[in-house]
Formats: structure tokens, sequence, C-alpha cells
């Protein structure tokens, strides 16, 4: 069917001419002001108009290219403001274990890959989790030396907190029963003392002994993880990873450059490299709308029953970033982590008022109701993960104390206590798969069917701003994206249905018929 605009002739001068057209679908806009619409009009990178047809038909012209949404949704590009873009490209290149549910499985999985790794190459596996596997525990070192004792091999548990090398692989990296974890890690031993093979919160300390993986491989990674950023309807993401530094910030530079990662990237600098950035005397944020500096990463995490950091060095480390005006996201699991950094946000405002410094923490998955005043008060964001509770819910109620489950994901509460919450995926410590968590945001029921903490579920209008609007706003950007709205980047995506039409359950049997970034079709189903 031709398209209603095709013949509409030479527009009047008093409009620009609009390069891209879409029109006939549901346009939810996320801007309150003019919640939906019929069309959009795009020039370049930017949306010029939104209305409806005849509203927009002034911005035609003969060579405005079109496109028919009939039936279908329009939405603003998907942005995640958490994830681990190296991590995820990794795991493309090697053993998938997120799936296995026994010790057997996973090392045949490992043994399907071993004829395919170059003498003396690391073999690796990634994303496996001792909870669903039927031994219910870790791999040993004994468990990877049946695959090989002449290759060294790495597993790295899908939270990215633990570690498994086999024997060799512990040798090459140094790890004996001398060896003395930095702080905050551990090495689990045997009766004996000797390594299990199984490490906890040594991230930091394997990338410095174990080499990174080849670049073809990488180069491999980074093209498939971009494949599924477009097919996936994300635009925009945060890489939240605690070991970026500003090389890291040049290595996504031209991984642009090179048109090896279309999506606009917001690289958080991790606390240790933040002196690089005061060398450097770069602003909070510099960069452009295709890469730049984000928030100021710290990691807190709990090992043998103390937190690391520590308290006074947590405010050392939060007072240095906030007075030279950063904004700090917090790893911050559970209730001590979250107590600290809410102490240490309190102790920086109290020493420098900062009036939107939108400090994020990241996770706060279990939250106390006194900690809805506290982070009210210090003015913080929660950026949350709703996919975990489709993923992860049976964990949940395994493991977590069932008078604690009304503290899970409390984003209900949090929205109703006036606190700015944007949502993510984590990945690849979860899939990307943004309708999934926009699914899980609303049902809050895990792939089994269990359902966590049912009375914070968000409406769809909520859950759609998680990874839109206020994921924008999470990252200062809500002038420049996150809503369908004239005079901001024209970042948008078209689902294949009517998502409103949709139940809550087959929310993610949608998928993404096109996605565009820039004004341009880099995706179409």
């Amino acid at each position: 069917m031709a398209s209603p605009f095709s013949h509409s002739g030479i527009m009047p001068s008093a409009s620009p001419p609009a390069d891209l057209l879409l029109y006939g679908g549901t346009v939810i806009t996320q801007n309150p002001t003019q919640p939906t619409a019929e069309a959009v009009a795009i020039a370049a990178d930017t949306i010029i108009a939104v209305g409806s047809e005849s509203e927009l038909r002034p911005f035609v012209s003969q060579t405005t290219q079109t496109l028919s949404c009939s039936g279908r949704t329009v939405l603003p590009g998907f942005i995640d403001p958490h994830l681990h873009l190296f991590a995820w490209a990794s795991r493309f290149c090697g053993a998938d274990l997120s799936r296995v549910r026994s010790i057997p499985e996973l090392r045949q999985s490992l043994a399907v890959r071993l004829p395919y790794t170059s003498p003396g190459e690391w073999l690796r596996g990634y994303g496996y989790d001792a909870f669903f596997l039927a031994e219910k525990r870790h791999p040993t070192r004994q468990d990877l030396d049946a695959v090989s004792r002449d290759q060294p091999i790495l597993l790295r548990h899908r939270t990215g907190h633990a570690a498994v090398l086999n024997t060799l692989a512990l040798q090459k990296a140094g790890i004996d029963r001398n060896f003395v974890p930095p702080c905050g890690g551990s090495v689990e031993c045997d009766a004996a003392g000797e390594p299990t093979g199984v490490l906890y919160e040594l991230e930091a300390f394997l990338r410095t002994v174990i080499p990174p993986l080849p670049a073809h491989s990488f180069a491999e990674g980074i093209k498939k993880a971009g494949h599924e950023f477009l097919r996936l309807g994300v635009t925009s993401f945060h890489d939240a990873s605690a070991g970026n530094t500003l090389k890291t910030v040049s290595l996504f530079r031209k991984l642009k450059a090179d048109k090896q990662l279309i999506p606009r990237a917001t690289v958080m600098i991790g606390i240790d490299a933040f002196p690089q950035l005061l060398d450097a005397e770069l602003r909070p944020f510099s960069g452009d709308d295709q890469v730049r500096f984000g928030s100021i990463k710290i990691m807190l995490h709990e090992s043998q029953g103390s937190l690391s950091p520590d308290p006074a060095t947590l405010k050392k480390m939060v007072w240095q970033a906030h007075r030279h005006g950063f904004q700090l996201a917090f790893h911050a699991v559970e209730e001590a982590a979250i107590g600290v950094t809410l102490d240490a946000l309190k102790h920086a405002q109290q020493r420098l008022h900062r009036t939107d410094h939108r400090h994020r923490i990241e996770h706060c998955s279990l939250c106390p109701g006194p900690f809805l005043e506290q982070l009210a008060a210090t003015g913080c964001a929660v950026v949350t993960q709703p996919g975990f509770l489709y993923w992860y819910g049976e964990k949940y109620r395994a493991e977590v104390d069932p008078a604690l489950h009304h503290w899970l994901y409390r984003n209900k509460s949090l929205l109703n206590t006036g606190i700015p919450v944007a949502g993510s995926s984590d990945c690849p410590i979860a899939p990307l798969a943004p309708l999934k968590n926009i699914q899980a945001a609303i049902s809050r029921q895990s792939r089994t069917g269990i359902i966590v903490n049912q009375q914070e579920r968000l409406s769809l209008s909520e859950a759609l701003s998680l990874f839109t609007s206020a994921a924008a706003w999470v990252g200062f950007e809500e002038d420049t994206k996150g809503r369908i709205a004239p005079g901001l980047l024209a970042d948008l995506i078209v689902l294949d249905g009517e998502i409103t039409a949709v139940p809550v359950e087959a929310l993610s049997s949608l998928s993404v018929a096109t996605t565009i970034v820039g004004g341009k079709v880099v995706w179409e189903k």
C-alpha cells in the first residue's frame, strides 16, 4: 500500500523537511505533556515534530523516507544504565554454562570447546551458578582437571564475584596455600589447607595474571554483542565495570570510530582510576553524544564477615568524588552495604550540599523500610534489575529469609517515596532482554511462576519509564534522550505489535521490528 505521504508535494517553506517520518502506529512518547501520538518526523539525528498524521504532513517532501508502523508501537530507544560490555563480549568466546544443571554437564560443555583451544591457551567458561547445579556446590579444580590438566581452565560465576581455576591455572596465577589475597578477596581451601580452585572477589587480581582474550576473539565477541544491542532495541547504555579507566574510554571510542559499536556509550570509571580524571582535568560527563565518561563506580562487597572498603575508607572515597562534582555509583546489594553507603553520602552532603548530584545505588536488592526515608533524604537514585526476579526468583525464594521477601526489589515503594528508579539488565549477569525486564517489573513473576513481593508491581507506564525516561535522567541526559519529543535525539524503536494490547505475561513475546539510532535505521527484523 502506498504511503499517504508519498504524493504530498513540496512542503511549506516554514516547516523544515523531514528525512524520515514514522506514521500509522501508536507512539508512546514518555513525554508527560504529549503521552501519545500517531507520527514522528526526524531531520538528521533529531526529532523535529511529534503529533497526528495530519499535523506532520507539512514536514514531508519528495525526499522524505516514510515508515509505516500500522498496528505497531513506537517507543524511545531502550537505555540500559548498568551492564558490562567486555564481560558480555567475552562470553561469546567461551563455553556458555548458564544452562548447565550438573557438574558432569558442565565438564561436557567445556570438553566440547577443548579441541578448538590452541595449546597453552586458556579455556574459559562463563555463567555457571551453583544454586542451579544438582550438586548445589561450586565445581573445584579436581572437577576441571578431569577436563584437562594440560590447558589452564577458568570458570566465571554468573555474578562475576566468584571464579574457579584448575590446577594448572592456579599455578600460572601463582595461587597456592601461601597466597595472600588482595583486600576483599578470598581463596577457598580444603581441610589440608590447599586451594580448592574456588576464588571470591578476585576478578581484579585475575585480570593482572591471566592473558586477555586473543584480539580476533575479542573483536568477534564485540561484534555479536553489538548486533544484540540493536536486535533488542538498546540504543544507549552505561558500562558499569569497576575496572574501567581512561584507557577503557579510549577503547570505546575506537570501537565507535570503527563502527563496531552503534549504541551510545556512557563509561563509568572505577574509583581506583579517579585520580586519572583529576590529573587530566576532565569534568563530569566529559565527551560527546557517542562516548562519554559516566559515574565513579565504587564496589562494596562482604568477604569473610566484613565489608570492603571499610566505612572510614568509603567516606574518604565518596568525599573526594562528591566535592569535585562527580556522580557516584555504588554497587550495594544488601543491608550492610546500603547502610554504610547512605552514611557516607550523608557525611559528604553535610560537608558540601549538592542539590542535584544524582548519586546512584546499583541493585539495592534488600531495602528495609528505614532506608526508604534515608534514600529520599540523600537525594539518591536506585538502578534496579527487575529481570532478576524472572531469571532468579527460585533462588530468592530458597536463599532469602521469607520474613525479608517484602524488602526485595522494592520498586513501587521507592517510587512512592519519591526516589528516582531506573532499570537495567546488569548483562551478562542476566540476559539483556529489556522487554523481559519490563514484563518482570510488572508481573514480579519468575520463569517457573513464582511471585516475588507482588505488592511492588509497577504499571506498564512505570515499567517502560525505567528503561527510557528514568534511565536517561539517571545519566543526566533527560534533555537529549529517553522521550520522543522535538529537539531530542532520534533514537527510537518500533515493536512488532501493540504493547498496550498484549497481556502482561506475553509482553516479552513482542520483539523489536526496527531500531533507529540518530535518525538512521540500523536494524530491521
